[in-house]
């Protein structure tokens, strides 16, 4: 398991190490519309994981991929947050949200918990 966490490290550090901090990707974030403080932009973000903070404020992010869109060099951000969110969830940083839906699917199959 340590080394898929090195291995996620770098993978993440490899993307968010690209961003130039232009904040592109700040105007169609939804996060950052509604919270409107730096860190919950995806140019925040980067600069967190970029500074090797795997925080819960990852979390606080959709992936709808809207920073990708406006990012002009490409980056894929979302998949740098993923990945943070596997390392989160491996050193037992997981938020009760998501420990929930887990217990749902396996459960009844579904995120809600409704049985059909």
């Amino acid at each position: 398991m340590a080394i898929e966490i090195d291995n996620a490290k770098e993978e993440i550090k490899e993307i968010v190490q690209q961003c130039i901090r232009c904040g592109m990707c700040k105007e169609l974030c939804p996060v950052l519309k509604i919270l409107r403080e730096e860190q919950f932009s995806p140019r925040g973000k980067a600069i967190i994981l970029d500074n090797q903070f795997f925080e819960k404020i990852i979390y606080d992010c959709t992936l709808c991929k809207a920073c990708e869109v406006k990012c002009p060099l490409n980056l894929k951000l979302c998949d740098a947050f993923i990945k943070a969110r596997k390392i989160l969830v491996a050193s037992g940083k997981e938020i009760p949200a998501n420990e929930d839906m887990i217990k749902n699917i396996n459960k009844t199959g579904n995120i809600f918990g409704i049985k059909e």
